[in-house]
């Protein structure tokens, strides 16, 4: 291999070089929410999921 990479090496490297940053962003972006919802649970915006959720005719829906 005279020429360098081979053409299925060249493959996993733009693959690599798309892959990584796009898992980065995700993972960032999933901490980021993570965050600001447990920043909202602790100021009382949202309701917590053990709370009960409103129905389809915003009556409340009881679990169990």
């Amino acid at each position: 291999m005279a020429e360098g990479l081979a053409v299925s090496d060249k493959g996993w490297v733009q693959f690599l070089l798309v892959a990584v940053p796009v898992l980065s962003l995700v993972g960032s972006w999933l901490a980021l929410r993570a965050i600001g919802g447990r920043q909202d649970r602790r100021r009382g915006k949202r309701p917590r999921a053990d709370e009960g959720r409103k129905g389809a005719a915003g009556d409340e829906v009881s679990k169990g």
